[in-house]
């Protein structure tokens, strides 16, 4: 009887520690798994809802340089509207198809805006902007008052001039 106990004793104490490394390796491989899972899917949902811009140019020096490289996220503007002072990536869209232009928004809809003396004026009222230590120079269209539509966006690049 002690025999039988004793062999018994000993087959569960073999089970329980084979169930042991088996759980261990189960638990190692889930890991592993979620790490390649988590990866792939930020690929996948970086390719969808965002991307890669190389700015050309030096319309927006000093905050962004000739071909410096940033994230796009294409996603935010679905669950909100662009805000004052946003930069965004967009395209003109007029025979210019596949060329992207980074500004920073200064109007934003049903607003006026105007560039008076190197000057910004929103609805009348001096904007705080200052992303460059030079002057306003030419106001081009804005010299004169930019009643903003419903859907329109005024922007400005960082370099001004």
């Amino acid at each position: 009887m002690k025999r039988n106990f004793a062999k018994r004793r000993r087959r569960l104490l073999r089970r329980t520690k084979e169930k042991k490394i088996f759980q261990k390796i189960l638990q190692i491989t889930l890991t592993i798994f979620g790490f390649i899972l988590a990866i792939f899917l930020g690929i996948m949902a970086g390719g969808t809802f965002g991307g890669k811009v190389i700015v050309d140019g030096s319309s927006m020096m000093p905050t962004l340089s000739e071909n410096e490289a940033m994230r796009v996220d294409r996603l935010i503007y679905k669950l909100r509207k662009p805000g004052r002072m946003d930069l965004i990536v967009f395209n003109m869209g007029k025979g210019d198809m596949d060329r992207y232009y980074v500004r920073r928004v200064i109007g934003l809809p049903e607003e006026t805006v105007q560039i008076i003396d190197g000057v910004i004026y929103i609805d009348e009222e001096p904007l705080e902007y200052k992303y460059n230590s030079e002057y306003i120079e030419n106001a081009g269209i804005a010299e004169d008052k930019i009643v903003l539509g419903m859907d329109e966006y005024f922007v400005l690049g960082d370099n001004y001039n």
